[in-house]
């Protein structure tokens, strides 16, 4: 029981807010990226960011998801969001890059003029990543798309600290052993 709460405390413990930074992308689409410190190696966090059924807990503005298409390490998400300003409804590809740590987004149909977008996990050592959350979005209403990026950077530390209980959670799960195996005893047949 020490060790879970070790290992949940650990996640937490880099609780920094992240770094905001404006940017454009290629495009010229103003965006923004946050930059922050996870305890967790790189693997668990790119899987923590991959996994939808998972996704609305990092962002509770969504209401619902589903997925359209799954043709794995490309996924297509319906996603009807809460954004305040409006409940926009918008369908994003994902496309995962296991060897890069990259996971990245871009909207294909919906509500919105364009979304796009990626995390970017890198490990700082074996039990410590950096992500980079990367977010462009043009809502297609002149002025609107400022005022939603203004909302976007102000949940940004919510954001960053659901990434990294996310995380936490994932590793206390990983470490947990199987249903009906006894922590420290043997398996049948196994050291006997």
């Amino acid at each position: 029981m020490v060790v879970l709460a070790l290992l949940s405390t650990l996640a937490l413990s880099t609780s920094l807010a992240p770094t905001i930074t404006p940017l454009s992308d290629t495009d010229g689409t103003p965006g923004v990226a946050a930059t922050f410190e996870v305890e967790a190696p790189r693997d668990v966090v790119v899987d923590l960011l991959w996994d939808v059924t998972r996704f609305k807990h990092i962002f509770p503005d969504i209401k619902s998801l589903l997925v359209v298409r799954d043709a794995h390490p490309v996924v297509d998400v319906r996603f009807d969001v809460d954004a305040v300003i409006a409940s926009p409804t918008y369908t994003l590809r994902r496309t995962l890059d296991v060897a890069a740590g990259e996971i990245r987004w871009v909207s294909i149909a919906g509500d919105v003029k364009r979304i796009a977008g990626r995390w970017i996990v890198r490990p700082i050592d074996e039990r410590r990543s950096l992500v980079t959350y990367e977010s462009f979005v043009d809502v297609g209403v002149p002025g609107l798309s400022s005022v939603y990026r203004d909302l976007v950077k102000a949940k940004l530390d919510q954001m960053a600290d659901r990434v990294r209980r996310g995380a936490s959670d994932a590793l206390v799960k990983k470490a947990m052993p199987a249903p009906g195996v006894e922590p420290g005893f043997p398996l049948r047949g196994e050291g006997f």
